[in-house]
């Protein structure tokens, strides 16, 4: 990588988290060396552009929240009826959150995230079904809690896309009933 820029070797190494997380690589298994490796750059830059592989991965989960959603309040982003899915950059950021949650350093920062992903899940909530704000809030907390542990436990508790779906069109009605 010749010639780059320090903005563009740092967005190369935020794709490279995402890249290797869409090859399977799990979140924890992923190193400084395969990310620095995967850009061809020195095994030093995560440390010098990022300060260590925790900062990094913070920087991925705001960068795929800012610069790769168009929007939060896309419909494609959190379930609405009939077309259960999770955005892909979702659910990166997801596992990486999870992943960095148990570190102390971050918690303030992935709790100043959290406030805004539920403030704008409210909000799409308020819009939709015309709930009260602290009602909205109260929902799109459950509901963040609710895709986070599909993302975390989906697969050992068998759940598919079905049972999710199911699930969150039932909330959805009764959302609508309230209304």
């Amino acid at each position: 990588m010749a010639n780059v820029s320090k903005s563009e070797t740092q967005l190369k190494m935020i794709q490279a988290v995402c890249h290797l997380m869409d090859q399977g690589v799990s979140v924890g298994e992923i190193s400084g060396i395969a990310v620095t490796e995967y850009c061809s750059v020195d095994k030093m830059y995560v440390n010098r552009y990022f300060g260590d592989l925790p900062d990094l991965l913070m920087e991925t989960i705001q960068y795929l929240l800012t610069e790769e959603m168009p929007s939060m309040l896309s419909s494609d982003v959190f379930p609405v009826i009939g077309t259960f899915s999770v955005n892909p950059h979702i659910e990166k950021a997801f596992k990486l959150a999870t992943y960095l949650s148990g570190q102390e350093a971050f918690a303030d920062r992935l709790s100043q995230l959290g406030k805004v992903v539920s403030e704008v899940y409210a909000k799409q909530l308020q819009d939709n079904f015309g709930l009260l704000p602290s009602e909205a809030l109260s929902e799109a907390k459950f509901g963040i809690m609710f895709i986070a542990g599909y993302l975390s436990f989906g697969g050992a508790l068998n759940l598919g896309q079905k049972e999710m779906q199911d699930f969150f069109d039932r909330r959805l009605e009764g959302l609508k009933k309230q209304d």
